[in-house]
């Protein structure tokens, strides 16, 4: 009897859902935040008068942020067979660039605390200032932000030399990070999110239209095979 692909989608699926919802949560964040962009003393203000909102939006960006380990990672894996050194070092760097994202997070709950605490303003900016300017903030904010552009840059070099995706979508990819540090605070997030989901979306498409699927061997007693 001739060998019968199997397939096998499941994992593929799922990261191409970890693609799109991911960058989608960071979007809907951005839109929602009441946050300026301007002055420490701008940002407090703003959450002050807007409390609820700005805890809603940084929760919507938590999932985004959960799911966008995998869906990088997972890109990463689509990467390595080319390029395994530069997808474990865009690993590493992806890793890095979770950490400090990490430390974002717990800096937007403090944010949060002091901006409703009844605190003076100039004390309060002061506070979060000397946190976020401490050493641990400063290694934080250093480890999100260059793991973020180096693991963005290696990554993109693995899956072009992959031939997974398309080179637009690649494109696009570059230039999330450049789009989020040049254009204006308050809509350059948005924009560059906006960015990252158009990328994201069409690398999704790109794998669940490829069609490579593994042979099962006739006579095996648990055929398995999958699609990249």
């Amino acid at each position: 009897m001739p060998d019968e692909p199997v397939t096998y989608r499941p994992r593929t699926v799922l990261l191409c859902a970890c693609l799109i919802a991911a960058p989608l949560a960071e979007t809907v964040e951005q839109v929602l935040s009441p946050l300026t962009g301007g002055s420490t003393a701008d940002d407090l203000a703003a959450i002050g008068a807007a409390p609820g909102r700005f805890m809603a939006s940084v929760l919507i960006g938590l999932v985004g942020t959960a799911l966008l380990l995998p869906a990088l990672l997972g890109l990463a894996r689509r990467g390595s067979d080319r390029s395994p050194t530069l997808a474990l070092l865009a690993a590493i760097a992806i890793g890095a660039s979770s950490l400090g994202f990490a430390g974002v997070r717990m800096a937007q709950g403090f944010e949060h605390a002091i901006a409703v605490s009844g605190m003076p303003p100039a004390d309060a900016s002061a506070l979060f200032d000397a946190g976020a300017g401490s050493a641990v903030g400063i290694t934080l904010t250093a480890s999100f932000l260059g793991g973020t552009v180096v693991g963005v840059a290696l990554l993109a070099i693995a899956l072009w030399r992959s031939r997974r995706v398309a080179v637009g979508a690649i494109v696009l990819l570059l230039l999330f990070p450049l789009v989020d540090l040049a254009l204006p605070a308050r809509p350059g997030p948005i924009i560059s999110h906006l960015v990252l989901l158009a990328s994201f979306t069409w690398m999704a498409v790109a794998l669940l239209r490829r069609t490579p699927a593994r042979r099962a061997r006739s006579g095996s007693r648990h055929p398995v095979s999958a699609r990249a």
